[in-house]
Order: structure tokens, then C-alpha cells, then sequence
């Protein structure tokens, strides 16, 4: 394999390509095949450096133009792992230096006296030599290895990430682009809201008005006061009108209980708990009963004359008086007879006390009770009650009547047409709103298990590569080792050959 480079003199005949492949642990090696070469077997790895930039006149050089803004310049993004190669998980010495190491202990050979020494030095040198050679060759077999483990394993982790930044690309992308139609519906909101406060005020009407139908009834009542047919606003609850309500409400139960009372006088002389009970509830009931009559009656009286299908308002109004001079009847009739039961109850009583001194200077003929004030007190409150429910009615039909008119005209004005673009204008603001509100990132449902299974694969080839790297270089380190303490050795053993230690006394004399 021969580096070619565009400079270089040799080679620059042009060959047609045959084959072009990628190799080295992170595939960034472009290895080139001609068609020559693969007929001769040789591959030739090309190398092109970028093209120089041809320079260019400053006076004549184009202004740059401005390059447009690109959200995914400041994007958040995964940091990119650099391409792992296999010298970095090679934590051991090269072969060149255990060779040169021998060689420097082979050439102190000769400077051992020895000759049997020296000789069994030497053969120990080339065993060392087939030991070295040995480890050369499995030190780039565990290159060869690791390159391939850190290809193969590398193609799944750069996978991996891929996914993630595709993954963390889509959500930049979704949530940029939901800010940005945020930031647009609120720009067209402000719009919208300038254009609403024109059109309201050259239509004359509040500028807080925020719907369509408010600006309608506005202008429907504005319409009905210049014509005389003003509409009331919702009455506040003041304190006279609460009064007159709980009054209204009172007189019902109240007269009822009278009328209770006094059916217990009448029918219940012995005073009986249960016949008082049930007079006391039919009263209650009875009262009830004919005021709501005089409410609903005199509520259809007010609307029978503009709404068809009713009858006329005159037959309401008797209804009125017939119930109202039977309320009085039957309520005068109880109290009268009740207040006449009493009156002899109280005479009998006395007498039998002996209270009553002169019997017979009492009047022949009857005579009206001394209570009778009662009963017209009872009678006026009967009337009070119906008129109060004869009010609540014609109240009631007025506010109906009112509502009617209203919603009528409002319909005119709709149908008209001629408030259409204020009206939309009104309502336009609501829906920019709404519309705003429903603005939402673009939901990624595969987000989790996206994130889980790319986590385990992730996992899975980082510790596929660990325990490979591992297995590989745990085996160089250990030979590596027992290289190094065997050349040791050796080095100990030449050094001992040179410098022999001479024996003290009788010994080295003889020695």
C-alpha cells in the first residue's frame, strides 16, 4: 500500500476507479482501487487535502452577503463522542522498545570473559529474540482486534446517538416552532385587539365590550331607549325590595296559618293534635294555593296582549277578582264564625265561674261579637297578600316582556347586516385567544419508549466493547509483564556475568 498525494511526482497518469472503501476504527480512512491496481492486487490509500482558496482583489472582493438566521445554529445538541482508537485501550510498551532493549543487552555479551557464560547468555539473547518477535506479533494481532471490536461495536454506538440527536432535534424543532406561532398569535391578538377598540369606537359603544353579543344588546338598547321602549337594567336587591319580597313570601304562610287557625276553631272543638295539625295544613295549603292563582293570573293578564294564542286580558282579570273575592270569603266566613265560637266559649266559661251577675239583661237578639276587629284585620292582610302576588306577577310578565323586545331587535341587527365587521372585529380577539391557547408542542408518543430502548442498546454495545477490550488486553498486559520481568532477569544475569563478585579469603585465593 503506497500514501499517494496530490504533490507527489510519481503516479499521475489518470486511471479509471474500480472500487472505493472505507476502513479505520471510525471509517474516516478512503481507501481508492483502480482498475490496474485490482488486476494487480494493490490497493492505494489516497489522501486529499481541501482545495486552496484562490485569492481574490480586496477592491474587487463582493461584499459577504448576510447569511439568514438558522434556529438550528443554537439548538441544544448531544455531545458527539470523538472515534475511539485502539492504541488508547493498549496500555502496554510497543515491541520496539523490549527489541531495542535486547538488542543493548546482546551487545554487553561480548563483554563477558566467560565462554560459558557468554555462550549460555547468548542462547538465552535468542530465546529472548523468539520471545520479542512472539510478542510483536500478538501485539498487533490485539491491534488488529481492537480495531475491529471498536468498528463494530462503534457502528451501534454511533447509531445510538444518532437516534438521540434525531430525538432531541424533533423536540427543538417542535417547541422552536410552537414559540414562534405563539409569538405570531399574540402580535395578531394585539392587532386585533387595536382594530376592536377602533371599530367600537366609531361605532359608539364602550370600548370594554368583548363579544359580539354584548356589542348587539348594546346597540339594541340604544335603538329601544330613542324609540321610548327603554329596558330596564337588573334590579340591585335593595333593602325596601328584599322587604317587599320576604313580605310577598310572609303573607302567603301567614294568612294561611289564620285560615288554619281558624278551620281548627271551627272543626275541632275538643282541640285534637292531629285534627290541629291537618287544619293548620289546609289553611297553609289553601293560602298558598290561591295567591300563586293570583301571581300566574295576573302574569298571563300582562302578556296575553302580545302574545298570540292567548286569550284576552279581560277574562284574566275576572279570573282575578273571582279569586280574590273567594279568598276574602271563605277567610271572612272562618274568622267571623271562629271569632263567634270564641266569643261564646269565653261567655260560657264565665258563667259557669259565676262571673256573669245578670243573665237575663243580656239582648234579645243577636248581637255582633266584640272582637270584630279581628276580622278585618284578617281581611286586610288577605288583600295586602293579593296584591302583593297581583305585583310579583306583572313584574314577572314586564321583565319577560322586556327580554322579548330586546332579544327581537338584536335579531333585527344580526339579520341586518349592518354591524357585521364590528361585530366580527369584537369577536375576533376571543378566537386569536382560544386559538392561542390551544397552541401545544406536537406530542412524540414514542418519546419513552424511544428513550428506553435506544438506553439499552446503548448499554448493550458499550458493554460488549468493554468486556472485548477487556478480554483483549488483559491478555498483551499479562504477556507484556512476563516479558518485562524476563528481560530483567536477563539484564540481572549479564550484569552478574560481567562484574563476577570475587570471593573473600581462603576461597578466592583458591578459586
Amino acid at each position: 500500500m503506497s500514501d499517494l498525494t496530490p504533490d507527489s511526482p510519481g503516479d499521475t497518469e489518470v486511471r479509471p476507479l474500480s472500487r472505493v472503501t472505507l476502513s479505520g476504527p471510525d471509517l474516516s480512512t478512503v481507501n481508492l482501487e483502480f482498475e490496474d491496481g485490482a488486476r494487480r492486487g494493490d490497493t492505494q490509500q489516497v489522501i486529499v487535502p481541501p482545495f486552496p482558496e484562490e485569492p481574490q482583489d480586496e477592491m474587487e472582493a463582493a461584499p459577504p452577503a448576510e447569511e439568514p438566521f438558522d434556529p438550528a445554529r443554537y439548538e441544544a445538541a448531544l455531545p458527539v463522542p470523538d472515534p475511539l482508537a485502539a492504541e488508547a485501550f493498549m496500555a502496554v510498551l510497543t515491541p520496539a522498545h523490549f527489541g531495542e532493549l535486547l538488542d543493548d543487552l546482546s551487545g554487553e555479551l561480548q563483554l563477558v570473559r566467560d565462554e560459558a557464560a557468554r555462550a549460555a547468555l547468548t542462547s538465552r539473547s535468542r530465546l529472548l529474540r523468539l520471545n520479542v518477535e512472539q510478542y510483536r506479533v500478538n501485539f498487533e494481532l490485539a491491534r488488529t482486534t481492537l480495531n475491529r471490536v471498536l468498528a463494530e461495536t462503534g457502528v451501534g454506538v454511533r447509531t445510538s446517538w444518532a437516534r438521540q440527536q434525531e430525538h432531541l432535534n424533533f423536540m427543538n424543532a417542535a417547541s422552536s416552532g410552537v414559540e414562534r406561532a405563539y409569538e405570531q398569535a399574540t402580535e395578531a391578538i394585539e392587532q386585533a385587539r387595536a382594530a376592536r377598540f377602533e371599530a367600537l369606537a366609531q361605532a359608539g359603544v364602550r370600548p370594554d365590550t368583548v363579544t359580539a353579543e354584548d356589542f348587539y344588546t348594546q346597540q339594541a338598547l340604544a335603538q329601544l331607549a330613542a324609540e321610548g321602549h327603554a329596558v330596564r337594567p337588573p334590579e340591585q336587591k335593595s333593602g325596601s325590595k328584599r322587604v317587599f319580597n320576604a313580605f310577598a313570601v310572609f303573607s302567603k304562610f301567614f294568612v294561611g296559618l289564620i285560615s288554619g287557625v281558624s278551620i281548627n276553631l271551627l272543626f275541632n272543638p275538643e282541640s285534637r293534635l292531629y285534627l290541629t295539625l291537618i287544619a293548620l295544613t289546609a289553611g297553609v295549603m289553601f293560602s298558598v294555593l290561591l295567591l300563586w292563582l293570583v301571581d300566574e293570573l295576573s302574569y298571563r293578564a300582562k302578556l296575553a296582549a302580545s302574545t298570540p294564542g292567548m286569550s284576552r286580558p279581560a277574562h284574566y282579570v275576572w279570573g282575578i277578582v273571582a279569586v280574590t273575592l273567594l279568598y276574602l270569603g271563605v277567610e271572612g266566613f272562618l274568622n267571623w264564625d271562629g271569632i263567634l265560637r270564641t266569643t261564646q266559649e269565653i261567655a260560657a266559661n264565665a258563667a259557669q265561674q259565676g262571673q256573669l251577675t245578670d243573665l237575663s239583661a243580656a239582648p234579645d237578639g243577636p248581637t255582633a261579637p266584640e272582637h270584630w276587629s279581628l276580622l278585618v284585620f284578617t281581611l286586610a292582610l288577605v288583600g295586602m297578600a293579593a296584591g302583593a302576588a297581583l305585583i310579583q306577577g306583572r313584574e314577572r310578565a314586564r321583565g319577560v316582556l322586556e327580554r322579548e323586545r330586546l332579544t327581537a331587535r338584536v335579531s333585527a341587527l344580526k339579520a341586518g347586516g349592518t354591524w357585521h365587521e364590528v361585530a366580527r372585529a369584537t369577536d375576533l380577539v376571543t378566537y386569536l385567544e382560544a386559538a392561542r391557547d390551544r397552541l401545544a408542542p406536537p406530542r412524540d408518543v414514542t418519546s419513552p419508549d424511544h428513550a428506553r430502548l435506544n438506553e439499552r442498546v446503548l448499554s448493550h454495545w458499550e458493554s460488549e466493547r468493554d468486556g472485548q477490550v477487556q478480554a483483549v488486553t488483559g491478555a498483551l498486559v499479562r504477556e507484556a509483564r512476563a516479558l518485562h520481568e524476563t528481560l530483567e532477569e536477563f539484564a540481572a544475569q549479564v550484569q552478574a556475568a560481567r562484574f563476577p563478585q570475587r570471593r573473600a579469603g581462603w576461597r578466592g585465593l583458591l578459586g
